[in-house]
């Protein structure tokens, strides 16, 4: 364990001994049936350095019956079993570290990639931007990722939680314990570096796009946090949805406003500082529905409304909704960072623009 970063955290949390060699990422949760493979399987109690018990074929089974883990025909013991393997091990096309652990409930099984925290964030940096980013736009998505799981990592030790982050959209995207040689060499070149104000690490939010301008956190995720505060980007052309149209049907924008019909009309209502939709208000004949534009986006999906900064009209059977960006808004814009870095920008220049305040220690 280095010797910056605990102290750090100790001094300005209510609780010690953070961990942080390894990352607990949830690949996969909720499921009845799982099945993970590879070379020399042996599996344990989780939480434990009991026996092992070697796995022959190279491949391994856990069901869910009725709430009750069972690993190749045996019921787990609480909390459940860790699989290793002599390299990789795989859950159908994702490639995991070789330790894993299973936990069985009423909700299914989650699946838990246990792995070095370096080879964690080389994982997100290859699942959040494309590798002919550059170099120092890819450095700053690595201190980005670091930062942000290590605020998730005491957010799990404080409320007791089985894992430190998600693999997925709301968390990071992680691609998996295979990254390529770019998103690696970023993370071995950042290595230990985090972003901090004052003691404490901050919560590093990114983004794909911001259009222009970047979002206040408090109007983008709830988070009034003035390192989160709006910042000038405008280099974030070259994104591939930076300018976008939705076409949504009337039937689907009336059910996602809670309407139960057809929707009639819509209009943004409020908007935030930036310009981006704060509240929508639907209409159904008679009936009309305001929520916030979040909800809207994320009732109707995330990725099929891509940002909030839009505009509504009606169309042909339905609305079109017409904007720019794509994310939340708030912190990191990636294609920016990419275009600071071609004007020659270093990945603390271009992590320090839009975290204001912020600065970055090595901590280990």
């Amino acid at each position: 364990m280095g010797r910056g970063l605990v102290p750090l955290l100790a001094a300005a949390l209510p609780f010690t001994g953070l961990a942080i060699e390894t990352l607990r990422v949830r690949v996969a949760g909720g499921l009845e049936r799982v099945e993970i493979r590879g070379e020399g399987l042996s599996v344990r109690r989780a939480g434990t350095d009991g026996p092992r018990r070697e796995v022959g074929g190279g491949r391994l089974v856990a069901e869910n019956r009725g709430g009750r883990l069972v690993v190749e025909g045996e019921t787990a013991a609480p909390p459940g079993a860790t699989v290793s393997g002599e390299g990789p091990l795989r859950l159908g096309g994702r490639v995991l570290a070789p330790e894993v652990e299973i936990r069985g409930g009423a909700r299914g099984i989650d699946v838990i990639d246990i792995l070095p925290l370096e080879d964690y964030v080389a994982g997100v940096v290859a699942g959040e931007v494309p590798p002919a980013f550059p170099e120092e736009a890819q450095r700053a998505q690595a201190v980005a990722a670091r930062t942000y799981a290590l605020v998730r990592k005491i957010e799990a030790q404080a409320r007791g939680r089985a894992w430190d982050v998600e693999a997925g959209v709301l968390s990071q995207v992680y691609a998996g314990a295979a990254p390529g040689a770019t998103a690696r060499a970023a993370a071995e070149a950042t290595a230990g570096e985090v972003l901090t104000r004052g003691n404490e690490p901050v919560e590093a939010y990114f983004h794909s796009a911001c259009g222009g301008r970047t979002e206040r956190g408090a109007d983008a995720l709830g988070r009034d946090l003035d390192y989160l505060a709006p910042v000038e980007c405008g280099r974030c052309e070259g994104a591939p949805r930076l300018r976008w149209s939705v076409s949504v049907e009337a039937d689907d924008l009336g059910r996602a406003a809670g309407l139960g019909e057809a929707a009639t009309g819509a209009r943004v209502a409020e908007r935030t500082g930036t310009g981006r939709a704060a509240r929508v208000e639907i209409v159904a004949g008679s009936r009309r529905a305001s929520l916030a534009a979040a909800d809207l986006r994320r009732r109707l999906g995330w990725s099929r409304l891509p940002s909030l900064a839009f505009d509504v009209r009606k169309a042909r059977g339905g609305f079109v909704f017409e904007g720019r960006g794509a994310g939340h808004g708030a912190g990191l814009c990636q294609w920016g960072a990419a275009g600071m870095a071609r004007e020659g920008r270093t990945h603390v220049e271009i992590l320090l623009h839009y975290y204001r305040g912020t600065e970055i220690r090595r901590m280990y």
